[in-house]
């Protein structure tokens, strides 16, 4: 169809589709231990539902994780979906785990890789360089995301200080630091990537330069997310406005937790809904809204 007989809610607005990668949880089984089983086979079935996975971050409780743990989620993430559309986090508190977690990854054939700051001691924009600087010389050719989340590890990066981090391909930015993506962006030399972790803020992502989103909420719920960066990138803007409704009643649903995804994974046919880590608890209402989400959208 030529572009003057496009309808006006269909035409192009040069904006790039955004990469939607889901931030999938960490399976255990009733007695806490990993459940690989059900990992596997949730990853196949989410391979053809988005761009790629991130793998062992916040959903996937990565501080509950052992080393070995962490290196066998990675390796089932990359069997399934491949190195392109694999992102292994291998953040830790010490750099010292993390450079041990990259030559994991890396040996395995990880090829993109994010590093969350240190975290728990105060860290000084000079620690927090020294880091990253660490983990990009341990990860030789893949590519090195830097991962901000003060709220979680109580180190603020400005964005002129993750631009002077060298060897760095991008970043991924979750709260505060996502409400200031536009400053992130302007501030990264060209070609760097970054990713928002605000899951329904794609549309701003996109419409900033952004890369895409690292979503939780997808991990349970897709579609919404993979429609979303479909209608922005088609400037289909009826498309955008009800995918846009259907994400935000995701997140309004879901809460954004852990706890709520892995809620809603568990209704889907996809593990025990444990936890490692302690959270808060779901109120019998949330539960029944949670129950019929999955009823209806799953």
């Amino acid at each position: 169809m030529p572009e003057s007989a496009m309808p006006e809610s269909a035409m192009p607005n040069n904006v790039a589709r955004a990469e939607v990668l889901a931030a999938v949880p960490t399976f255990f089984d009733e007695a806490g231990e990993l459940d690989l089983a059900t990992t596997k086979a949730y990853l196949a079935g989410l391979a053809p539902r988005v761009d790629g996975v991130f793998v062992c971050g916040t959903t996937g409780e990565f501080p509950a994780l052992e080393r070995a743990e962490r290196h066998a989620l990675a390796q089932e993430a990359l069997a399934v979906f491949g190195p392109e559309r694999v992102v292994v986090h291998v953040g830790a508190a010490a750099t010292r785990e993390s450079v041990a977690l990259t030559k994991d990854a890396v040996a395995l054939g990880a090829r993109r890789l994010a590093a969350l700051t240190p975290y728990y001691l105060p860290a000084d924009p000079g620690a927090v360089l020294r880091h990253f600087e660490a983990v990009v010389r341990a990860a030789g050719p893949a590519a090195v995301y830097g991962y901000l989340f003060a709220e979680r590890t109580g180190v603020h990066v400005e964005p002129a200080e993750l631009a002077a981090a060298t060897g760095l391909s991008g970043a991924k930015l979750s709260g505060r630091a996502a409400d200031r993506f536009t400053e992130y962006a302007a501030a990264l030399p060209p070609g760097n990537r970054l990713w928002s972790g605000s899951d329904t803020r794609l549309a701003e992502v996109m419409r900033g330069g952004g890369t895409g989103v690292v979503s939780g909420l997808s991990a349970a719920f897709p579609e919404p997310f993979a429609r979303l960066a479909d209608a922005v990138a088609a400037g289909d803007t009826a498309a955008e406005r009800d995918a846009q409704a259907q994400a935000d009643e995701v997140l309004d649903t879901l809460g954004g937790t852990v706890e709520g995804i892995k809620l809603a994974l568990r209704h889907l046919g996809h593990g025990t809904g444990e936890l490692r880590m302690p959270a808060c608890e779901i109120t019998p209402e949330q539960r029944r809204r949670i129950a019929r989400l999955a009823a209806t959208r799953g």
